[in-house]
């Protein structure tokens, strides 16, 4: 029965989350399926809304459609950040793969395209790696150990927080999948361990523990920072286990003189370490020190590690002989091996595992969870919440554990066995103030820890009595990380959106506008890392600075620019990437953290400069209206887009047209007064009649209409920029100089080509729409015309159907 309570509370739950990302992911600004999209994108464009904002599962997701595209079935090099030159990628492969199992299996049924899959994918991988992790654990536990250690383990599996946090849909991550491998790795130890003192023990032991390390060695794969922990608390329960065992009186006769087989799980993780760097790097990429990820080195410090732990719990239990020469000298290469590991850190000058990031510093994949730098930092910020009891709580399961070892009644195997498993609880627990994330790979550990206690008792007098008295406590230990994992009740299926929701919404419209606009050519920006990473998903644009911890230099050239102490360094540093566009979203201050991380301040700054509109004259500011939301308004997006140099009169007159544009009238006016520096410049006396009407400024209109129809009577604005003629044209008909507008309308019609619908913003482009209705002017090529439709937004496309 408590499996299947399990079962139903992970249904439950992840139902509801799953109905909240499909009525988010449908809200305002969907993919847009009509005309040239359409015959794109084969009816699909990306629209998963990522919970809580946590855009770095985008990458996940970018990777496996690189996978895809590619027939790549190992991702080393990725292009989309540290544009143009992209950065190589050392995260392991497994992941990736069951994401692109799950997309596969989806596209199999479904025959839709495999981006879509890819993205149904990253709703159900993880949800569903939960469920098939519960249940094939708890059905082994059930064969190997019996059933109380299995119930116990499917309600640990469900409800252990933040431990079952790692599995929620609509976030693909790695971190579940190597929680999962984790637990692998202790859980053979344990049936190894029990297996010692009876006929034919000593062999299926070893076999065991070969087991441990070959699945501990795929941990290691999938995740070195979460397993190295776990490693070096087995290396602690060993010692433990040989102390325990000092003087130990065996329950089944001979026990006494076997030892836990060290050097077979050694072995069995050193040769799986082995074969999955040849799988990961070979032949191209084994020449790097990126100790972030599995490496040779590792390999040759388990074996170290191995022969280590075999001498030391020999030399503890008191069944070694005197030493040899020999085994000195053994012991000596070994620890050397074991010593590796620091010594290639310290070499290269890498931290490797050891190197915090934004993950690291996540308690959970929960959305708005805690985010600090240590568990220390944690309780000083928040102070005792219900998360951290809820965290904190577990721990508790420690105490029986200790409390059995303490009394000494059970037999000498059985104590064996719960001091090995408690050695990754105390290494884990110790790790964890260091390292937020770590908690659940304590999660994982006590997991392997309830099961050998729940066995360990089952051989006790009064097994039924302490059995129940075991599942109990567990109840009560458990029990506020089940509620911390209930999804709340502000998570309305189809309540009011989240800033988080809103922002990923946005970023989505933005990135479909953007792609539009830049055309089959694309686009390189530079803006805040979460708006890097989700502009590529959504559109396909390229850019430098994001949180992957392997896009360093990317990161390094967007501090940079955006720290640039002159307008020349900025552009030189721009040219040499690429870059075409400047993207400042308002709520996301991370621009002013580039300035600050590159000159310890913004004052003086490139990004200042921006912020105060002290624009150079090669950026051109590209009106994006954000779609209208509750709750949301006042936002607004910065988008600068990198031109040829412009006079002084042409900058000053974009930059008004680009205040009308945005509704930013004060602005607007402002500019305009400047313009009056400029009263031979036509363009700016376009602007300042645009200027006029939007503020409501009939007189002012007028006389700069006046002025225009003089300097337009000897056919001076053919000198115009295209754009800046349909913005005359339109002007022309507003003055209900129709002839005029008509003549100039069907001039711009003539000559328009793709690049130059692209290069229109919005307004423009619908104001042109209704000024061809309304003169009757008529776009020849039906593609141009269907260009002109497909960019614009659905809700002013379907205003000039009506």
């Amino acid at each position: 029965m408590v499996p299947l309570c399990a079962l139903a509370y992970l249904v439950v739950t992840d139902g509801i989350r799953l109905r909240r990302i499909e009525y988010v992911s449908e809200a305002f600004g969907r993919a847009e399926t009509g005309g040239l999209a359409r015959a794109r994108n084969a009816d699909w464009r990306p629209l998963l809304i990522v919970p809580g904002h946590r855009n770095e599962s985008f990458e996940w997701l970018d990777q496996t459609r690189q996978m895809f595209a590619r027939s790549e079935w190992r991702v080393r090099h990725v292009d989309y950040e540290n544009a143009p030159t992209g950065h190589d990628v050392y995260a392991a492969s497994p992941y990736r793969w069951w994401l692109g199992l799950v997309a596969w299996c989806n596209h199999g049924i479904s025959g839709g395209p495999i981006d879509r899959s890819t993205e149904r994918a990253a709703i159900y991988a993880d949800p569903l790696l939960l469920l098939l992790f519960g249940a094939g654990t708890a059905i082994f536990v059930a064969l190997r150990f019996g059933f109380l250690p299995a119930a116990l383990l499917s309600a640990g599996v469900a409800t252990l927080f933040p431990f079952a946090a790692e599995f929620l849909p609509g976030e693909p991550d790695s971190r579940g999948l190597a929680q999962a491998c984790a637990v692998w790795s202790v859980l053979p130890l344990l049936v190894g361990a029990f297996a010692l003192g009876s006929d034919g023990g000593a062999r299926r032991a070893r076999r065991w523990f070969f087991a441990a390390g070959a699945a501990g060695g795929v941990a290691l794969w999938v995740s070195v920072s979460n397993e190295a922990p776990i490693l070096s608390g087995i290396a602690l329960g060993a010692l433990l286990s040989a102390w325990v065992a000092r003087g130990g009186s065996p329950a089944v006769p001979g026990a006494e003189r076997e030892f836990l087989p060290w050097r077979a799980w050694a072995l069995g993780g050193a040769l799986t370490s082995f074969g999955a760097y040849l799988v990961e790097f070979f032949p191209f990429h084994m020449g790097s020190w990126e100790l972030r990820a599995v490496h040779p080195v590792f390999g040759l410090a388990w074996i170290g590690g191995g022969e280590v732990l075999a001498q030391l719990a020999a030399q503890i239990r008191g069944g070694m002989p005197r030493r040899s020469l020999r085994d000195w000298a053994v012991l000596v290469l070994a620890a050397a091996a074991v010593a590796s590991v620091p010594v290639a850190m310290l070499l290269t000058r890498n931290p490797g595992f050891l190197s915090l990031d934004l993950n690291s510093m996540r308690l959970s994949m929960l959305p708005g969870g805690v985010s600090a730098k240590n568990s220390v930092a944690w309780l000083l910020q928040d102070g005792l919440t219900p998360a951290f009891l809820a965290t904190v709580l577990p721990v508790l399961l420690v105490a029986p554990a200790v409390w059995i070892l303490a009394r000494g009644k059970l037999g000498l195997v059985q104590r064996k066995a719960l001091a090995v498993s408690l050695g990754p609880v105390l290494a884990a627990l110790g790790l964890s103030f260091w390292r937020l994330s770590l908690w659940s790979g304590l999660d994982g550990a006590l997991l392997a820890l309830v099961v050998a206690i729940a066995t360990a008792i089952g051989g006790a007098p009064k097994r039924r009595l302490l059995s129940g008295a075991l599942a109990l406590f567990a109840a009560i230990v458990l029990l506020p990380g089940a509620v911390q994992i209930w999804p709340s009740l502000a998570l309305n299926p189809k309540g009011e959106l989240t800033k988080g929701e809103v922002v990923g919404l946005i970023e989505r419209d933005l990135a479909y506008d953007l792609a539009k606009h830049a055309g089959p050519q694309g686009a390189v920006i530079l803006a805040p890392p979460d708006a890097t990473t989700a502009l590529y998903y959504y559109g396909g644009i390229r850019g430098l600075g994001t949180f992957d911890r392997e896009n360093g230099e990317g990161l390094e050239i967007a501090i940079r620019i955006a720290s640039a102490s002159t307008p020349e360094e900025a552009q030189e540093l721009l040219g040499q990437r690429g870059v075409t566009h400047i993207v400042i979203p308002q709520w996301d201050p991370y621009m002013d953290v580039y300035a600050q991380l590159g000159s310890g301040q913004t004052n003086g700054t490139f990004i200042e400069r921006l912020h105060h509109w002290n624009l150079p004259p090669w950026l051109r500011p590209v009106p994006y209206l954000i779609p209208s939301v509750a709750g949301f308004e006042g936002q607004s997006v910065t988008v600068l887009k990198v031109v040829d140099p412009q006079n002084d009169a042409a900058a000053a007159s974009r930059l008004a047209e680009y205040f009308v544009d945005m509704g930013q009238l004060d602005l607007a006016a402002r500019a305009a007064q400047e313009l009056r520096r400029f009263p031979a410049d036509l363009g700016a006396q376009l602007a300042r009649a645009q200027v006029a009407i939007a503020v409501g400024d009939a007189d002012g209109f007028g006389r700069s209409v006046d002025v225009l129809l003089r300097r337009i009577a000897g056919g001076s604005d053919r000198a115009l920029p295209w754009d800046q003629r349909v913005g005359l044209a339109i002007v022309l008909a507003q003055a209900h100089r129709a002839d005029l507008a008509r003549e100039r309308l069907r001039q711009c019609v003539e000559e328009v080509d793709e690049e130059k619908l692209r290069s229109l913003s919005t307004n423009l482009l619908y104001s042109l729409q209704e000024a061809r209705a309304v003169l009757g002017v008529e776009i020849a090529d039906p593609r141009m015309q269907e260009l002109a439709l497909d960019l614009l937004p659905s809700d002013l496309r379907a205003r000039l159907e009506r």
